[in-house]
């Protein structure tokens, strides 16, 4: 029986929100930004701790569009 989306969780990297999570965080936000900016937009847009932890350790630099964040995003551990 499958589980119901609700209840799915990131089993690839539990400790990580799921990328729509953070997507959904970075909304309305403009682009070039900083790492800063991109911590900010989602405590407006009451994003979860984890997805601020996320952010939080993005490297310290301009980022073009939400593709380049998710892009870093991806490639933390």
């Amino acid at each position: 029986m499958a589980q119901h989306p609700a209840h799915a969780q990131n089993h690839l990297h539990p400790d990580k929100p799921p990328p729509v999570e953070i997507e959904k965080a970075l909304n309305g936000g403009t682009y070039p930004t900083t790492r800063e900016r991109l911590v900010e937009a989602a405590r407006s847009n009451r994003a979860d701790t984890e997805v601020v932890a996320v952010l939080n350790q993005l490297p310290d630099q301009h980022y073009d569009s939400a593709s380049a964040v998710m892009k870093e995003v991806s490639r933390l551990h």
